[in-house]
C-alpha cells in the first residue's frame, strides 16, 4: 500500500494507492454519518439537565412540575384554560417581569417592600407557598412592567396618528302612544289631528293604553322594544305626528316622537380619545414584547415549543 523512493539529495516521497485514498476517504464518510446520527438522536436536554425543565427566562427558571402548580393556584379562570394556553401566557409574563428588570423596577422602593415582605413570609413556609408566593412578585413585575410601558409619556401627535371609529349608540327615541280598538277609530284620531286637536285631547278621548294617566308617554324605547321594522319607521317621523305602529290582540298600537337622543360633541371627542389611548398602549405592549423575545435569552422546553407555538420572532416581526 505504501512504497518509500529516495530522491535527488536524500529527499524522500511516499507513495500511496488508490486504494488507500479511496479507503480513507470512505472511512471519513462513515464517521461523518455516524456522528450525524448521534447529534439526531442525542438527547441534549437530558444531557444539561433539561429534561424536567419547562422554561427558562432571563433569570426565572420553572419546571414542568412548578408551572402546573401555578396553573393550579392562579385562580378559576386559570384551571379552565388548556395547559398549552395556560404556558404561553406565563411565559409572556416571565418576558415581561425580565423587561421589568430591565426597566430598574425591580429596584423601586414600592417593590423592595413587597420582596422583604415575601422574605419574611418565606420562613414560616413550605416550597409551595413559597412558590406562590415568587410567582406573586413575578407577576407583580410583570405588571409593573406592562404600566410603565404602556402610560409612559406621548406626544399628542402619537394619538391622532391612530384612526379610530367610536362606535355608535343604540338609536333611541323618546315615544308618546295612543292604543285604539280598530284600524276605522285610527282612522279617525288622525284626521282629528289633522285639524288640530292636540296629542294631549287625542289621548284623553282615544286611548285605551295603560299609559293614558302619564299622558301617553312610554318613554325611550329601542328597536328590541318593537316588532321588527316598526322602529325603523319611527325613525322616520317628524316630532309629535302620529303614525300606525302595528296591530295585536290589544288593538291598534300609535306612536308619536317626543325627542331624539342629542349628540355630545364633547362627550363624543372624549370617547374617541379613549379608544385611541387604549389602542396606542396596545401598540406599544405588543411592541415591547416583540423587543424583549429577540434580546431576553430565553429557553423553552421544545414539548411547550411545538404546542404553545413559542419561538423567538425574526428580526422582520421586529420592525413591524
Amino acid at each position: 500500500m505504501f512504497e518509500s523512493k529516495t530522491l535527488i539529495d536524500d529527499h524522500h516521497m511516499i507513495l500511496v494507492s488508490k486504494r488507500m485514498i479511496f479507503s480513507v476517504i470512505g472511512t471519513l464518510l462513515a464517521l461523518t454519518f455516524l456522528l450525524v446520527l448521534f447529534f439526531l438522536h442525542i438527547d441534549f436536554d437530558y444531557l444539561l439537565g433539561r429534561k424536567d425543565l419547562a422554561m427558562k427566562v432571563g433569570q426565572t427558571t420553572i419546571t414542568l412540575e412548578e408551572l402546573k402548580h401555578i396553573q393550579g393556584i392562579s385562580g378559576v379562570k386559570a384551571k379552565r384554560l388548556d395547559n398549552a394556553v395556560f404556558a404561553s401566557e406565563f411565559f409572556e409574563t416571565l418576558l415581561f417581569a425580565e423587561g421589568g428588570r430591565k426597566l430598574g423596577l425591580d429596584r423601586r422602593p414600592e417593590f423592595i417592600r413587597k420582596v422583604s415582605v415575601f422574605d419574611v413570609a418565606l420562613k414560616k413556609g413550605d416550597d409551595k407557598e413559597t412558590l406562590a408566593r415568587a410567582v406573586f412578585l413575578i407577576e407583580e413585575l410583570a405588571a409593573a412592567a406592562r404600566r410603565e410601558i404602556a402610560d409612559a409619556q406621548y406626544h399628542p401627535a402619537d394619538l391622532q396618528a391612530i384612526k379610530v371609529s367610536v362606535p355608535a349608540q343604540e338609536e333611541r327615541l323618546h315615544l308618546k302612544t295612543i292604543l285604539v280598538a280598530s284600524v276605522e277609530e285610527a282612522q279617525q284620531v288622525f284626521a282629528e289631528q289633522a285639524e288640530g286637536v292636540s296629542f294631549a285631547d287625542l289621548n284623553a278621548s282615544w286611548s285605551r293604553s295603560l299609559y293614558r294617566g302619564v299622558g301617553g308617554d312610554i318613554g325611550w324605547k329601542k328597536a328590541g322594544d318593537f316588532p321588527e321594522n316598526v322602529f325603523a319607521k319611527l325613525l322616520t317621523l317628524e316630532p309629535e305626528v302620529l303614525t300606525q305602529g302595528f296591530v295585536d290582540e290589544s288593538g291598534v298600537h300609535l306612536y308619536a316622537v317626543v325627542s331624539r337622543p342629542k349628540i355630545d360633541p364633547a362627550q363624543q371627542a372624549k370617547a374617541e380619545r379613549e379608544l385611541q389611548l387604549r389602542e396606542l398602549r396596545r401598540r406599544r405592549l405588543m411592541k415591547y414584547i416583540v423587543e424583549l423575545r429577540n434580546t431576553v435569552d430565553f429557553w423553552v422546553n421544545p414539548v411547550l415549543q411545538t404546542r404553545c407555538q413559542i419561538s423567538r420572532p425574526d428580526a422582520a416581526d421586529s420592525s413591524q
